[in-house]
């Protein structure tokens, strides 16, 4: 049960910061710092979700991004605020959401 084979079990880091990889673009490596520690820590990434480009609708989004495993979420307000979070274990509401909706 060490950190190194289970590291979503574990804080993130608040004093380490992880490395860009050979796949990331500039705002890629901005974000890759926050993933120290986590599976996603050595992965490529890439844009999935954009609502500007993909529009602003749940429907849209759970097309998008359900079953693809762990990931990170991040936007910038209105006001300018950026912000963001990291899910492990990915999104698969899908038809959760459908259920609601009907």
């Amino acid at each position: 049960f060490e950190q190194s084979n289970f590291p979503k079990q574990y804080p993130a880091t608040l004093d380490t910061w992880a490395d860009p990889v050979e796949t990331d673009d500039k705002e890629m490596a901005i974000l890759r710092q926050f993933l120290k520690n986590t599976n996603l820590e050595t992965r490529g990434l890439k844009l999935t979700y954009d609502a500007n480009r993909d529009g602003w609708d749940p429907v849209k989004f759970h097309e998008k991004v359900d079953k693809l495993g762990g990931g990170i979420v991040y936007c910038t307000t209105r006001a300018g605020i950026q912000c963001g979070g990291y899910n492990p274990k990915g999104v698969s509401v899908f038809i959760l959401f459908c259920a609601l909706r009907h």
